[in-house]
């Protein structure tokens, strides 16, 4: 789906019933296109006036416009090759297309600058997201921060807060409603360090409750009680954070040799 559809700062402005009609449309756009603004909000799971709602947000004036802007972006597809069947190159593109605008650069921008300036960065997930902590801990190791992963949600927090003075933690979640990641959060809000969301969308409790935030909505996809929801955002904004901390990191580096001795 063509990024301009939805764009990144509008998306952070929706509230969670909203956020489930964008999801739901994400991943369903060719049978969104052919419905009633009632069957979507049964298929759905909201009121019509929450997709009214959400049109609104999003630049359209109704739910027809909306549903003409879907047909007209499937038939450029179509035109360019793309598949007509839901695909998560659909959703993907429409992520890597949101992480090129400015509001997006400029989030970006204030996550590194706070990283560049931790004196350590820890970075905490279960499950899928746990594996995830870890290698963007070793991956961010590689432009020369102390980074260290906390896999384990039982991790008890040191009561000295003196300790978290400068320090950033970097959560990654799907949901954002996780109890043991809240639970983590919880304890880190009784410190002085900067909590930093990755996650799906930024309507979660993870979001309200952290200092900055990072989502990259993707349609989730689960199987019974695992969520499959593919995090190649999640890799890709780790590693975008790993590379701007080197090209920072690099750049201080020619400064200081470049400038002459006194």
């Amino acid at each position: 789906m063509d990024g301009s559809m939805f764009a990144y700062d509008k998306l952070q402005d929706l509230n969670g019933l909203e956020t489930d009609v964008y999801a739901y449309i994400m991943k369903n756009r060719d049978k969104v296109e052919k419905m009633t603004i009632r069957e979507l909000a049964k298929e759905a799971h909201v009121s019509t006036t929450t997709i009214l709602r959400f049109a609104t947000k999003m630049g359209y004036e109704g739910f027809a416009e909306l549903r003409f802007a879907l047909k007209q972006d499937r038939l450029n597809q179509e035109q360019q090759g793309h598949p007509d069947s839901f695909d998560i190159t659909v959703p993907l593109a429409d992520f890597f297309h949101k992480v090129n605008t400015t509001d997006f650069e400029d989030l970006l921008d204030k996550a590194v600058d706070w990283i560049a300036d931790a004196d350590m960065i820890l970075t905490f997930g279960i499950g899928t997201s746990g594996f995830l902590a870890e290698y963007g801990a070793r991956f961010i190791s590689n432009m020369g921060k102390l980074v260290l992963p906390i896999i384990d949600p039982f991790q008890p927090m040191p009561t000295d807060k003196k300790l978290f003075a400068n320090i950033v933690v970097l959560v990654l979640s799907v949901s954002g409603e996780s109890r043991e990641v809240l639970d983590m959060v919880g304890k880190l809000q009784r410190t002085d360090a900067k909590v930093i969301a990755v996650t799906n969308h930024t309507n979660s409790t993870l979001a309200h409750l952290s200092d900055l935030t990072i989502a990259y909505y993707m349609p989730e996809v689960t199987n019974g009680t695992l969520n499959m929801t593919t995090q190649v955002p999640v890799v890709y904004l780790l590693e975008l954070m790993g590379h701007r901390l080197d090209q920072r990191v690099n750049g201080h580096q020619q400064d200081t040799q470049e400038k002459p001795e006194a």
